[in-house]
């Protein structure tokens, strides 16, 4: 890789206000290589008044807003995005986030075209450091890597929502985001799940630093509210892709007993949906299947016991 190279940086937002201008000021102020910078922003239908709004400094900046007329989600969002980009390399990120110094040279430095990589997520407010996520099953949900991985290189399973680089072959040859997934939840889990059964590989880069907010207690409660129904769909439907009967059983048992009052809508929103074509079609498009991945990572369940597929 060299500074022949583009990066693009895709940006969903809904919502985002100037926030998203803050975003690309501290990507552009923190680069230290010469290769080419383009800022992809999709306005997932922001409300009125409440779309992306930059000021006149950043004129000069390679900007090219994608506006949606119907809200996609994250998943549609990100892929618009990456149909969108012109350049070699895909930068995922956030509307709210900051870029750690020569976040550019890393990216250089580290890609590859079957490599993903994981940026680490460093919490504005406290001491946090998430170096990618690792994956609970059979309930398909994900928890922080709160230290280094460690090997060489520094494999996860789970990239960095926040910060996911990979090139744009790779991204188009894995098949970009699930757009099935709706609006919220469960989209970089089981992109990333899905790039480590195609063969690419994900890798921890600490020094690939990502400063991001996260919400407080009383901001999750609000934002997560509407979403419930989606967010479980969202995990049935990661599960039923991959997972065997049994443990298919035992995840919609769990969120049953979990989510009560939103359990049936997020069912009748999975029998509604493509799932079983979906998972006829990866069953026959994938390298690997999940208990490949079981295997490679030795996967526990959230109590620590093994995982039956």
């Amino acid at each position: 890789m060299n500074d022949r190279w583009v990066i693009s940086v895709v940006i969903p937002a809904r919502n985002e206000g100037e926030r998203v201008a803050e975003t690309i000021r501290s990507a552009m102020g923190a680069r230290t290589s010469g290769c080419g910078l383009e800022f992809v922003v999709v306005d997932d239908a922001s409300d009125e008044g409440c779309g992306v709004r930059f000021g006149p400094d950043l004129d000069g900046a390679d900007i090219r807003v994608v506006r949606l007329p119907e809200r996609a989600g994250v998943a549609g969002a990100r892929n618009r995005g990456a149909r969108a980009a012109s350049g070699d390399i895909l930068f995922i990120t956030d509307a709210h986030v900051g870029f750690s110094p020569g976040w550019d040279d890393e990216v250089l430095r580290r890609i590859g075209d079957g490599r993903m990589l994981a940026a680490t997520i460093c919490d504005t407010v406290s001491a946090f450091r998430g170096y990618g996520c690792s994956l609970l099953v059979p309930f398909m949900g994900t928890a922080w890597n709160r230290e280094p991985m460690a090997g060489e290189p520094p494999f996860v399973q789970i990239a960095s929502s926040a910060g996911t680089a990979l090139t744009k072959t790779l991204f188009e040859r894995i098949g970009g985001y699930d757009e099935g997934m709706r609006l919220y939840g469960g989209i970089e889990p089981e992109f990333s799940v899905r790039a480590w059964l195609s063969g690419a590989e994900i890798v921890s880069v600490p020094s690939l630093r990502m400063l991001h907010r996260f919400k407080t207690k009383p901001e999750i409660e609000r934002f997560i509210g509407e979403l419930k129904p989606h967010l479980l769909h969202n995990n049935l439907r990661f599960g039923l892709l991959y997972l065997g009967e049994s443990a298919s059983l035992q995840m919609i048992r769990h969120f049953a007993m979990m989510y009560p009052d939103e359990i049936g809508e997020a069912i009748r929103q999975v029998e509604a949906s493509d799932v079983g074509e979906r998972r006829k079609f990866l069953e026959t498009r994938l390298r690997h299947d999940f208990a490949w991945f079981v295997r490679k990572f030795g996967v526990k369940d959230q109590a620590g016991a093994e995982v039956w597929i």
